[in-house]
């Protein structure tokens, strides 16, 4: 369907309400605060954008609305009425009263860290909404770009110039190897230590290249023996024995949902860390609401991992 082009303002429709309920310029102007052409001029305009008469103008005794003008009158005051809740609305969610966040996260991200920060958020903002996407990399600068996301919970990687980036946590990667392997007994393990061992790959965008590179040291890179988009099946394969992985956001459990047991041990070498944070569009003005959630995310994430 063509979009309708409106051709008429609020101003105009608040003048025609006010002159419609007094049926009087003279007098709708004394309580607008305007002069008696403005009014009158502002509805000779109006009705010239609806092709219809509001008024019959009578010289002598003022103003009568015709049947048209009646009818449009009640359209008229829904319509200011709807624009009026639309500004409180809108004030609302710029006061962090109301509103709906929505909130991205790097897909390997999500599960440690959405839930939780949701929950402990909403117990102190009653009335907030969350629309969570989970998603790589690439989808979720998009979904900044075009406005869709409010902000992202992500990793310092291919960042553009146009997204401001607030660094959080700084992760070092670590190994985790089965609980029976032969390095489990090492307090840390090198690159070297790892060459010709069976590999668990991370296999999502970025995650697969960040964790080869760092074998780029010493000049060999692992190859998969393995490969899942899931963290949690990573771990699985790692405790059930298939191999070693590489990951970097802390555990608090070495347990997979299976009941297997792995052990982390860092690294000797000195590997490249990725850098957790919150990402957002520098186009795009936060609202309070966002801000608030920002600033929250923030301490809580460095509060929960600062001993980590």
């Amino acid at each position: 369907m063509e979009n309708l082009r409106l051709n008429y303002s609020l101003r105009q429709l608040r003048y025609f309400v006010t002159t419609a309920e007094v049926l009087s310029f003279t007098s709708a102007a004394k309580l607008m605060h305007i002069s008696q052409p403005s009014i009158s001029t502002a509805i000779a305009e109006l009705e010239d954008s609806l092709d219809v008469q509001l008024f019959i103008r009578h010289h002598a005794s003022g103003l009568s609305l015709t049947q048209a003008g009646r009818e449009i009158l009640g359209k008229a005051r829904d319509l200011l009425k709807n624009a009026e809740e639309l500004q409180a609305t809108a004030r609302g969610m710029d006061s962090g009263m109301t509103g709906t966040i929505a909130l991205g996260c790097l897909v390997s991200l999500a599960p440690p860290l959405l839930s939780g920060l949701i929950s402990r958020f909403l117990a102190e903002h009653a009335g907030i909404g969350f629309r969570t996407t989970e998603a790589h990399q690439e989808d979720l600068f998009t979904a900044l770009h075009d406005g869709s996301l409010d902000l992202a919970l992500t990793y310092d990687i291919d960042l553009t110039a146009d997204i401001e980036f607030s660094p959080l946590l700084r992760l070092p990667p670590y190994v985790i190897l089965p609980k029976n392997h032969p390095l489990a007994q090492h307090r840390a393990v090198t690159l070297a230590n790892l060459v010709g061992q069976p590999y668990v790959m991370l296999d999502l965008p970025h995650s697969r290249e960040y964790f080869s590179s760092l074998f780029d040291a010493i000049g060999e890179r692992p190859v998969a023996a393995f490969k899942s988009a899931q963290p949690e099946v990573v771990r699985g394969m790692v405790a059930n024995g298939l191999g070693y992985s590489i990951l970097n956001f802390p555990l608090k459990s070495t347990q997979t949902v299976d009941g297997e047991d792995f052990v982390v041990k860092r690294f000797k070498d000195n590997v490249a860390a990725t850098t957790l944070g919150i990402a957002q569009s520098r186009n795009m003005k936060p609202r309070q609401v966002v801000q608030r959630f920002a600033s929250f995310a923030e301490t809580m994430i460095k509060k929960q991992h600062a001993k980590v």
